[in-house]
């Protein structure tokens, strides 16, 4: 097989250092076969851990730190030639590799796949020890495009897994401007469902993980602080709770005073006696 179509590297890295890749003109691979390292992307701080796998661009740069524990690292280098020369016409691996995951450089994948591929890098590796040569090129080439197939898959895997965690990130986003606009009105998880077209039981699931706080106490919450500016404009109290979305006075009177402990009119008298004081 042509010196070409890629290059392979076994890197033994101590504890408590760093090192450089550089991609150079080709892609660069990275599978981690022992240990775990440390890596600034974007200024953030990523651990990479035994499923985790890199994939650098060319022109790229990357340092590793390696804290309390060995680290061996396989790279694979591969230029954009090598894929040209393997692609067909159902995969064009120059058009894929183009795709880069999440916008960063990490592959979490499956510990299946991630071990998979390591087992056939770590042949490659090894091939240049077989002393049966019988069919060696071919069989070279052949594992080589099971490991960028296996690893473009990976990819595609990983990017489906971040995009789906991206969404319910951005849906919570969405839920926090769509309850601060929309205080006055139905706020019910039926009505929550219709406007994201995701069940509320998962809505409140993924905002208590997220906020700390049930979805309905920050609905309340929220409609207490917007009645509080509502008291202080000298609105009439019985006004306040309808203009807050509380279905009765009842209700209202009662939340805000569990949250405020104290009476709507007891905090209007207390906040322009403070005023007053320090006017």
């Amino acid at each position: 097989m042509p010196q070409t179509l890629y290059r392979m590297n076994q890197h033994k890295l101590k504890e408590n250092s760093q090192h450089t890749f550089r991609s150079g003109n080709h892609y660069l691979i990275l599978l981690l076969t022992q240990g775990s390292f440390h890596i600034w992307l974007k200024e953030k701080k990523h651990l990479c851990l035994s499923s985790d796998m890199l994939l650098f661009k060319p022109k790229q740069l990357h340092t590793i730190y390696i804290s309390n524990s060995l680290c061996t690292i396989l790279s694979v280098s591969v230029p954009v030639q090598s894929l040209a020369l393997l692609s067909d016409s159902t995969c064009d691996l120059c058009q894929k590799f183009q795709f880069s995951p999440h916008d960063t450089a990490i592959i979490h994948a499956e510990i299946e796949s991630s071990m998979l591929i390591k087992h056939i890098a770590s042949k490659l590796y090894s091939l240049k020890e077989e002393t049966l040569r019988l069919g060696i090129e071919l069989y070279e080439k052949s594992l080589f495009t099971t490991l960028l197939i296996l690893f473009l898959r990976a990819c595609v895997q990983s990017d489906q897994v971040y995009q789906l965690h991206q969404k319910k990130e951005f849906m919570l986003d969405e839920v926090f401007r769509y309850i601060s606009h929309h205080l006055t009105e139905d706020l019910s998880f039926k009505a929550l469902e219709k406007e994201f077209f995701v069940s509320g039981e998962h809505i409140a699931r993924e905002f208590k993980k997220r906020t700390g706080m049930t979805l309905h106490s920050y609905i309340l919450h929220s409609r207490i602080d917007l009645a509080k500016k509502y008291i202080l404009q000298e609105l009439p109290v019985r006004d306040v709770y309808h203009r807050c979305g509380f279905g009765s006075y009842n209700h209202f009177f009662k939340v805000f005073k569990k949250e405020c402990g104290m009476t709507p009119m007891q905090y209007y008298q207390t906040v322009k006696k403070h005023s007053a004081t320090f006017s």
